[in-house]
């Protein structure tokens, strides 16, 4: 069996996918060539159902949790480091 962790880094190579393709869509746009809307929505979605909700849900429910019982820092610290970057990530959403 495998940690939960890994599961985890996995999960953050499908996202950081997610993100070079988003890139490339941006990169097109921006030089004026056509993209399927379809194309944008389904990556947002992506991005909200399995990145926001799926991911970010288990490390905030349950992996940051078990990592402040260990002694790992909340406040100015990593755990509220990554937290905060989950909460920017969102607002890009909603935008």
């Amino acid at each position: 069996m495998e940690y939960a962790s890994k599961d985890l880094m996995h999960e953050h190579d499908a996202i950081l996918f997610s993100l070079k393709i988003l890139d490339e869509i941006s990169n097109r746009v921006e030089s004026g060539k056509e993209v399927p809307a379809g194309d944008i929505t389904d990556l947002i979605d992506f991005l909200k159902l399995f990145a926001y909700k799926c991911h970010h849900g288990k490390e905030e429910g349950l992996y940051f949790p078990a990592l402040e019982e260990e002694g790992i820092q909340r406040q100015n610290g990593p755990i509220g480091m990554m937290l905060e970057e989950h909460d920017t990530g969102r607002g890009f959403i909603r935008r």
